[in-house]
């Protein structure tokens, strides 16, 4: 099978904007649906673990301005209010075994 540069470039754009992806099948260029990528358990916990680091930076950081804030009494209630919420989401982060490949986080404060 012999197809030209264009040909396979606007057979890509195509298969992009329908979300499938090209494939040659039987000598014959195909738009087939992707496969999701399988990630190996090792693969799962190494994931886990970065994320839950930086959800916990994330966490820290909202923490110390509200702390900042409170401690220049610049806070509103709603600001101590949010504070024990992004506590309370720090505490079930630090819980968190990485190691379940299962592993659910917890939603953030909003």
């Amino acid at each position: 099978m012999t197809i030209t540069n264009q040909e396979y470039a606007e057979a890509a754009i195509k298969a992009n904007e329908e979300g499938r992806a090209l494939k040659i099948e039987n000598s014959k260029l195909t738009f087939v649906v992707p496969q999701p990528m399988k990630l190996t358990d090792e693969q799962i916990i190494y994931q886990n673990h970065q994320v839950k680091q930086s959800l916990l930076k994330e966490a820290n950081a909202e923490i110390d301005i509200l702390n900042d804030k409170i401690e220049f009494d610049e806070a509103a209630d709603e600001d101590i209010a949010i504070l024990k919420e992004w506590k309370l989401y720090r505490i079930n982060l630090k819980k968190l075994d990485v190691n379940d490949i299962n592993l659910t986080f917890p939603e953030k404060p909003h």
